[in-house]
């Protein structure tokens, strides 16, 4: 089992490792959460997002059609996929 080590700061903030924002596939903004088992000890993983997340998104009235919706989920598949340095250089290429 790895072991990694953050700093935490004076504003009581930590960065995590880039190895672990790697294997939880989490991005700036993202959120994480800390699980305290029965022994004391902490887990930490990814809070990924679910559908009750989009509540609100459109607001009640609103014309909604089904391309919109696709338009979403992919937008947010987009988010959740592993990160490659392959997809990466594909992206940089395209706005070049």
């Amino acid at each position: 089992m790895a072991a990694f080590e953050a700093k935490l700061t004076s504003k009581g903030q930590i960065t995590l490792p880039a190895k672990i924002r790697d294997r939880l596939r989490v991005d700036t903004g993202d959120k994480v959460v800390f699980t305290e088992s029965a022994d004391g000890s902490y887990r930490l993983h990814a809070r990924n997002p679910s559908l009750r997340d989009l509540r609100g998104l459109v607001r009640s009235g609103e014309k909604t059609s089904g391309r919109d919706i696709a338009r979403w989920i992919e937008e947010a598949r987009g988010k959740a996929a592993p990160k490659t340095a392959a997809s990466g250089q594909r992206n940089r290429s395209r706005d070049s």
